[in-house]
């Protein structure tokens, strides 16, 4: 809803009939792994908490940095500088050992929500992974097309893929039993979603922006979801997990600075 009232008012909403092919398969492929890497997400999300399953998903940037080094190696390393390179490796160290000592710190039995097995790490794993790559998609998909354009076109592939999975899992029998607090919550994050993806991706579509960069602002929004995790879930942090927050932020804030 976001990207379409967005693309009426710019006018560009006439421009979806010229999408260049080879840019419509770049968004329709960033669409199917959006919603591979939610419905990986929310699996993982029904095994453990929030404070375990979000870091590893946020490790993305990891396996999402590489990629852009290979396809744009000038403008993540700003065109191989050794330092920015030095820091880049830094940066996603931490990053990743900052998600590992928080999806692995434990407390005491009974103080959180017990994990019925670790194929919770597996399914955050993966959607870690699909995640990682919707970026770069996204990156080679609006070359030369207007980011709102671009964001509208692959929220249809999102929401065609969604239907596609509910009905074919019939998880429509029990829609009826929502309750409206729940409806309430899911639309605010449907439009949160929306706003985030617009200016993701406008910033993406900048030619000569470090997707670096643009890729770990995102990651900020780690301590939003900590804070929610601790003051609203009630979930446990143990003195590991605060640390792996810590190195996590800290990677993140190093990739940002040396990427702009």
């Amino acid at each position: 809803m976001c990207s379409l009232v967005v693309c009426f008012v710019s006018g560009n909403i006439f421009n979806i009939g010229s999408l260049d092919f080879v840019c419509v398969i770049w968004l329709v492929l960033s669409g199917i792994a959006t919603g591979l890497s939610w419905l990986c997400y929310y699996k993982a999300l029904s095994l453990a908490p929030v404070n375990k399953v979000a870091p590893i998903d946020k490790s993305s940037f990891v396996v999402s940095s590489l990629l852009f080094v290979v396809f744009f190696f000038g403008d993540t390393t700003n065109n191989g500088d050794v330092l920015t390179i030095v820091m880049l490796v830094i940066s996603n160290a931490l990053i990743l050992s900052g998600s590992l000592f928080m999806a692995f710190s434990s407390v005491k039995a009974g103080e959180e929500k017990a994990t019925e097995s670790k194929k919770w790490f597996l399914y955050a794993a993966l959607s870690a992974l699909f995640a990682a790559v919707v970026s770069l998609f996204i990156k080679l998909g609006l070359r030369g097309v207007p980011s709102d354009v671009g964001t509208f076109f692959r929220t249809i592939v999102v929401l065609v893929f969604s239907i596609g999975i509910v009905l074919g899992r019939k998880a429509y029998v029990g829609i009826k039993e929502v309750k409206p607090k729940t409806w309430l919550f899911l639309t605010f994050s449907g439009l949160a979603t929306g706003g985030a993806w617009l200016f993701e991706y406008a910033a993406l579509a900048i030619e000569g922006v470090n997707p670096v960069a643009v890729n770990a602002v995102g990651k900020f929004a780690i301590l939003l979801t900590m804070a929610f995790s601790a003051f609203v879930l009630k979930e446990k942090f143990t003195y590991k997990s605060i640390i792996g927050l810590v190195l996590l932020s800290l990677g993140i804030g190093a990739a940002v600075w040396f990427g702009l």
